[in-house]
């Protein structure tokens, strides 16, 4: 008997998102980012805009630049094992080596990585929600949960950057300074994933032990594998 209610708990309809036309406040007010950040059970329950075509295109768009960075540290990588990709060596420095190239490069190749965000990471997000015990989530729910539990990684790095901007001649200084508190933003990745599972728990009816495997264990082990990568390679690097 408690098994079919919980079973008809899981199945009820996803919760309608307030239309983004009404007045509602905006998702990005200081306020609501530390909500994002500390309490995104409440920043996912409240009745904000989340769905305003501004706010989602910055925030999209946000990943989609912090992604673009990680490219641009992985290019670097290689060029220092002694593998850089063909015209590296020729492209790379306008890049590395001018402010103006890297924001121009980052922006634009931030458009293509948002869009992969929104469809791809998107769809594969609300596959995940749909295995954690919700039939037929709302994709646009999903999406806009998604994006907003990405920008906790995903800010942070973009803010960093516009940092280092101020703080160095190019990013090739910046890249090599090797700052200790550029090891903060490994903590964000893992924070994004207890932003996603909470607001994945307070917006759909999904199984706690279905979503805890989803949304938290199998995210963090490919963290963990990605990092252990890139530890490697520095310790080669290093030796």
């Amino acid at each position: 008997m408690e098994s079919q209610e919980s079973q008809q708990e899981i199945q009820q309809p996803t919760p309608e998102l307030p239309p983004s036309i009404q007045p509602r406040p905006s998702p990005l007010w200081p306020q609501h980012l530390i909500d994002l950040f500390i309490r995104p059970r409440k920043f996912f329950a409240g009745q904000l805009a989340l769905g305003k075509t501004p706010y989602v295109i910055l925030v999209t768009w946000c990943y989609g630049i912090s992604s673009a960075i990680d490219r641009i540290d992985r290019e670097l990588i290689r060029a220092e094992l002694g593998s850089p990709r063909p015209g590296w060596d020729q492209f790379g420095p306008l890049i590395t080596e001018s402010w103006l190239g890297f924001w121009v490069t980052v922006l634009l190749l931030g458009v293509i990585g948002g869009l992969f965000l929104w469809w791809i990471g998107g769809w594969w997000y609300r596959v995940r929600v749909r295995w954690s015990g919700v039939n037929e989530p709302d994709k646009r729910l999903a999406r806009l949960l998604f994006v907003y539990s990405s920008f906790v990684h995903s800010g942070p790095a973009v803010a960093l950057a516009v940092a280092m901007t101020m703080a160095y001649p190019n990013y090739a200084q910046a890249y090599s300074s090797d700052e200790p508190y550029t090891l903060l933003l490994l903590v964000f990745p893992f924070w994004s994933v207890i932003t996603s599972y909470a607001g994945v728990r307070t917006l759909f009816q999904v199984s706690r032990w279905k979503a805890r495997i989803w949304f938290v264990i199998l995210p963090c082990l490919f963290y963990i594998m990605v990092f252990g990568v890139i530890a490697i390679f520095y310790a080669f690097l290093a030796g």
